[in-house]
């Protein structure tokens, strides 16, 4: 690295990294990447800001495309999981790999993450699933967990997904869930299918004088609505907000929502 750069002098670490992987010296390129200097840079939230983490893993994945998996695989290397592994490397590294190009690839490995004692990572790793995992019965186990984050995150993965129909029972579930957290992920997904009631448990929801409550509608909103409102969607949307035709009984009406009147 001395011949390289000037260690009097260092020049900036973002800079330098996607430099280098971007330009012509592919012998640079190809230490950096197999010498686990840009995992390192990557993992370490104080070495790169989570902006710069994104397009620095963008240029490696153009790299190597398997480089996600070895992000995983150095994130826990020569350490004992979990107690050894710090938390924001965790956390860095799973926000990382969460547009993963061949998510199936990484779904056994995260599968791992869902089992961790801190419930901010297992809740993350829930959402990953929600949007990757085939395996139903992983899916159904994580959709009983005792922690409505975690219930809540796999729904809203869930939500992502390009095909939703062979999920849709789990969707189904959760607009009945006890926590209004997870039941509104659930009717977020419903209302972007043009349920009506769910539309108007929503609209509800977003209107609550409970902070909690309206923060969870307002977000469901922004990441499972606004989205992914296609044509067809508004359409089918529009419909079941005018009530012009008569829309599926997915889920039963409610006089109260969460306490909520």
């Amino acid at each position: 690295m001395e011949f390289w750069i000037s260690l009097a002098a260092p020049p900036d670490l973002f800079e330098y990294l996607m430099g280098t992987l971007q330009g012509e010296e592919g012998h640079k390129a190809d230490f950096l990447m197999e010498s686990h200097l840009v995992a390192r840079a990557l993992l370490e939230p104080g070495a790169l800001s989570e902006g710069q983490a994104r397009e620095l893993m963008a240029v490696a994945m153009t790299r190597d495309s398997l480089f996600d998996m070895k992000l995983l695989q150095r994130l826990q290397a020569g350490r004992a999981w979990p107690n050894e592994v710090p938390y924001h490397e965790i956390q860095r590294c799973l926000n990382l790999v969460e547009d993963a190009q061949d998510p199936g690839r990484i779904a056994v490995t995260l599968l791992k993450f869902s089992r961790h004692p801190d419930p901010r990572i297992e809740s993350k790793a829930a959402k990953l699933l929600g949007r990757h995992l085939f395996n139903m019965e992983r899916i159904e186990a994580l959709s009983q967990s005792p922690d409505d984050r975690v219930r809540a995150n796999l729904i809203e993965g869930i939500g992502r997904r390009k095909d939703l129909e062979p999920f849709m029972h789990f969707v189904e579930k959760a607009a009945q869930d006890p926590s209004y957290r997870v039941s509104t992920m659930g009717h977020a997904i419903l209302a972007r299918r043009g349920h009506k009631m769910s539309h108007t448990i929503l609209a509800m929801r977003r209107r609550s004088k409970d902070d909690s409550i309206s923060w969870a509608a307002n977000y469901a909103t922004e990441v499972l609505v606004k989205p992914y409102l296609q044509a067809d969607d508004l359409a089918n949307l529009a419909t079941a907000v005018s009530g012009d035709a008569a829309q599926p009984a997915v889920v039963p009406a409610v006089a109260e929502v969460n306490s909520q009147s």
